[in-house]
């Protein structure tokens, strides 16, 4: 393989110095476009700043946001050099830059335009432990609930709207081992899959949301703080087991869902990830301290980093431990944009 080069098998793709080769991005005039509202919800993956800058994280600090021309290459609480895969989304709703804002942010009474992102790193598809700082998709979809119950999001926003639920599975996975048994991760598996599909049935149901897009899980072996167990050179084969097994269950409740009418889809950003991380499983920014807890941005007592930083995050996959760099978004959404318009029907 070059230097500077990673192939994209998917869609043939290559990321040279920051340059991304593959279909141009839809023009904003581009068939049957609609004013769609975009409602966001899930952990780290979509998060774009409902976690405050007060509390502790580091998406808030450099080097988060330095690839992020959209913001002035600032930080904005997401977990990336830049934008992540909701950002990349609205784009295909044809919203240009107008991604949804964070709930956090909203104005009383009010919505914007462009929809609402409910999604908070930390969170997981199951109800969070008592005495956990953790959100959960129960939690999230509630909010949205509230917001439909006194008419801030109305019938008119709902016509033809569109639902993103997005997990790393980081929260709900973690407690998985080598010593976990077959039948303690089918049962895991068996809760997470149920939360999220109840969730969908709840929006489409109760809240009445267009169309409802559900993430595959990625091949969580392949994410840094697995593969490092082996110097990058290879996946962790228990993380993506468990991968398998979770949307393997997924995919077939979700079928039967559409088998009931539900008008839902699995995003297969596991084949996608797969396709265009091969053999790239080191992060752009990796903590240095040593002892395994450190993180992108950290620092000493003296402002010292605690991490190295790649050149240029464009001719990486990961960003840092979980988090995909925004090149790598781009190319996930490049590649999976066709099924997904011709989901929405755009």
């Amino acid at each position: 393989m070059m230097t500077k080069q990673v192939v994209f098998s998917a869609c043939v793709l290559l990321l040279v110095v920051n340059v991304v080769e593959c279909r141009p991005h839809p023009e904003h005039g581009h068939r049957n476009k609609k004013d769609r509202m975009l409602f966001v919800f899930g952990d780290s993956f979509v998060d774009a700043g409902n976690r405050p800058p007060s509390q502790t994280g580091p998406q808030w600090s450099y080097p988060y946001g330095i690839s992020d021309s959209a913001h002035h290459k600032n930080p904005t609480g997401r977990f990336s050099d830049g934008l992540v895969q909701s950002d990349f989304l609205a784009r295909i709703l044809g919203r240009g830059d107008e991604s949804p804002p964070p709930s956090r942010l909203r104005e009383a009474n009010k919505v914007d335009p462009a929809g609402v992102n409910f999604a908070m790193a930390g969170s997981g598809a199951l109800v969070a432990s008592p005495g956990e700082d953790s959100s959960s998709l129960a939690t999230q979809v509630a909010q949205f609930r509230r917001l439909v119950k006194h008419d801030i999001v109305d019938d008119k926003d709902l016509d033809d709207s569109v639902a993103l639920i997005a997990f790393s599975g980081l929260r709900d996975y973690r407690s998985v081992t080598v010593t976990t048994s077959n039948d303690q991760m089918k049962a895991l598996v068996g809760q997470v899959t149920d939360a999220i599909v109840e969730s969908v049935k709840e929006l489409q149901d109760s809240q009445g949301v267009s169309k409802v897009v559900v993430n595959s899980l990625p091949p969580i072996g392949c994410q840094p703080f697995r593969a490092s167990m082996y110097n990058y050179a290879h996946c962790d084969g228990l993380g993506n087991t468990l991968s398998d097994m979770h949307n393997a269950a997924l995919r077939r409740k979700l079928d039967a869902l559409q088998d009931d009418d539900y008008d839902v889809m699995l995003l297969d950003i596991h084949a996608a990830f797969a396709d265009v991380v091969r053999n790239r499983y080191s992060p752009c920014c990796a903590e240095t301290s040593g002892t395994g807890d450190g993180f992108c941005g950290q620092v000493d007592g003296n402002g010292n980093a605690l991490y190295t930083l790649c050149t240029d995050p464009a001719n990486y996959f990961y960003w840092d431990y979980v988090h995909p760099t925004q090149a790598a978004w781009e190319a996930v959404m490049d590649n999976l944009q066709p099924d997904i318009q011709d989901f929405l029907g755009i």
